[in-house]
């Protein structure tokens, strides 16, 4: 569920997101009065937890002024004082500080009422959880450690018996499972099935003894979805539950079927949209690159023999153009005559079905298709190591962003992290730690920021992060609680040694300091060196407009 916290205190507002994020709500922090009316305008929270202290007025009146702007939920007033009675069933009253157990109690009673009375207002899924099914304490521990910083729920059982009562109650997004812990191998296969069979299914990561391929072959055999060997990474296992929680959209996709026979073109409807994929029909070839240009689609369906220009033209034209290159084309086609086959894959073809069309069949090798080219694609826009969008891709974002907030008279805020000292920890602990150090980072600053920001590798240990629609001093708070969480977290290294970590940021803000992303992070790269030479460990916005001379030079620019 959405939660709305106002405070100011950068330090005290970390705290209290990593206490609600692990269990399963999401956090958004304001710490500015109009900050905190623009978004309870603008968007839909289940509960609202303010600091006293931080209200400039009374409870009563700061409370008025909440529902007279229409926001009916509970309010939770972080106090300093105890309150023996509280006075309002919508407005309760809770001492801080306290244990995170004890706000966690007051949190989920007060959203279990709105759940309960209001069930169709409230269907957010959270954080995703997973189930761990394993009897290793040390590795228990220590996801246990990483999970609130890694975006998930994370359960630990080591009973199969106790993972069937689990169960009646409860269906995780993700299971770990070490076979050692199940009674037999015709039960971890049942089970593994059962979790296939489950709408959506849900990937199984299994353990296996060593990390030989006949270990993993006898996995994947069982119905692993991923393996790994014992004794496992921490941190190549959170990389792997990261993969295996992204959202599975193999069926959605935009798809452009041409056939001069419109027998087959209903058909193919027929078949595809059950699985929502939007089908465009066209039948008249003469139309391709029109109807290809307008509707971009992820993969075209060509016959190979239509009147006037046949499928196999059709597909070298495609192929012929930079643009469209990449795209995947099958075609159907009534014979298999090996000489007709050969001539498709000539041409470019990728893969072909027979006619009559066999549902299954085109549906698997679509979806194969799909799910391959997305690969590629995911290959090319995100960075490795840390999983995040690399430098092409969130230029790609930002340049849409920044149309968009020219057209909408918005702002949008870049900021570029830079981490202190990184050079120092791969000297002194090794390059390993150093990925761990960045990994980590990347997770932190996902986790905390909206899902619609976009968070890159800019290279090395710098990264930059895009907000859209908020002003300066939102972003430089929103950064403050990335900063003050990943401060928060002790790094170990294989010396049993323990460290901290920082960062430094600069901010600029679009239109004030340019109109182009070259002058934008020209001025946030600015505002860094500021932050650095002020003592590092900090955030600094770009507080000088850009010269209208840069400006206009800055427009030329785009």
């Amino acid at each position: 569920m959405a939660i709305l916290l106002y405070h100011e205190n950068v330090a005290t507002a970390a705290t209290l997101v990593s206490i609600l994020t692990t269990a399963d709500h999401r956090v958004d922090v304001v710490a500015r009065s109009e900050d905190l009316w623009s978004l309870l305008a603008s968007r839909r929270y289940h509960l609202l937890i303010v600091d006293e202290s931080h209200l400039g007025t009374t409870v009563e009146v700061f409370c008025q002024k909440v529902r007279d702007r229409g926001f009916q939920e509970p309010i939770l007033i972080l106090t300093g004082q105890d309150w023996p009675t509280q006075p309002d069933t919508q407005v309760i009253y809770c001492r801080y500080p306290c244990s995170p157990a004890a706000l966690l109690e007051i949190v989920q009673q007060l959203l279990s009422a709105i759940a309960t009375s209001k069930p169709e207002q409230n269907r957010d899924s959270g954080l995703p959880l997973v189930l761990h099914i394993d009897n290793d304490t040390d590795l228990i521990r220590s996801l246990e450690e990483h999970s609130a910083d890694s975006g998930f729920r994370y359960v630990a059982i080591d009973s199969w018996p106790v993972v069937n009562t689990f169960l009646q109650e409860c269906w995780p997004n993700a299971v770990i499972l070490n076979p050692e812990v199940m009674p037999d191998k015709v039960t971890t296969r049942e089970f593994l099935q059962q979790l296939r069979q489950h709408r959506p299914p849900i990937p199984a990561l299994v353990f296996t003894a060593r990390d030989t391929w006949r270990d993993r072959l006898a996995a994947i055999r069982l119905g692993s979805r991923m393996t790994l060997s014992k004794p496992v990474d921490v941190e190549r296992l959170l990389q792997t539950l990261e993969q295996l929680l992204q959202p599975q959209e193999m069926t959605s996709a935009s798809i452009l079927a041409v056939d001069d026979d419109a027998v087959t073109l209903a058909i193919l409807k027929r078949l595809l949209e059950p699985w929502g994929m939007s089908v465009t029909s066209l039948q008249d070839p003469d139309q391709f690159w029109d109807v290809l240009e307008t509707t971009t689609p992820e993969l075209v369906i060509l016959d190979v023999q239509m009147p006037g220009i046949n499928g196999l033209e059709l597909c070298q034209v495609v192929r012929n153009d930079p643009r469209w290159n990449q795209l995947p084309i099958l075609f159907l086609t009534a014979t298999t005559d090996p000489a007709l086959v050969n001539q498709l894959f000539a041409a470019g073809a990728d893969d072909f079905v027979s006619k009559p069309i066999a549902g299954p069949e085109l549906i698997t090798r679509i979806i194969n298709r799909l799910e391959r080219t997305r690969l590629l694609k995911r290959l090319a826009e995100v960075d490795p190591l840390t999983g995040l969008s690399n430098r092409r891709k969130a230029t790609e974002d930002i340049e849409r962003f920044l149309t968009l907030a020219s057209r909408q008279q918005q702002t949008l805020c870049i900021a570029v992290l830079d981490l202190d000292y990184f050079k120092r920890i791969n000297d002194t602990y090794g390059h390993d730690v150093g990925d761990q150090v960045l990994v980590t980072t990347a997770r932190m600053l996902r986790q905390s920021l909206r899902m619609e920001d976009v968070v890159a590798r800019w290279g090395g240990e710098e990264f930059l992060i895009a907000l859209y629609g908020i002003s300066l001093e939102v972003a430089k708070h929103r950064l403050a609680i990335c900063l003050q969480r990943l401060r928060n977290h002790t790094f170990h290294a294989p010396n049993h040694d323990s460290f901290k970590v920082s960062f430094s940021a600069g901010i600029s803000q679009f239109p004030t300091h340019g109109k182009s992303l070259v002058q934008l992070v020209k001025t946030a790269d600015d505002a860094l060196y500021a932050a650095k030479a002020a003592g590092r460990a900090q955030i600094m916005t770009a507080l000088k407009e850009i010269p209208p001379e840069l400006a206009n030079a800055s427009s030329q620019e785009e």
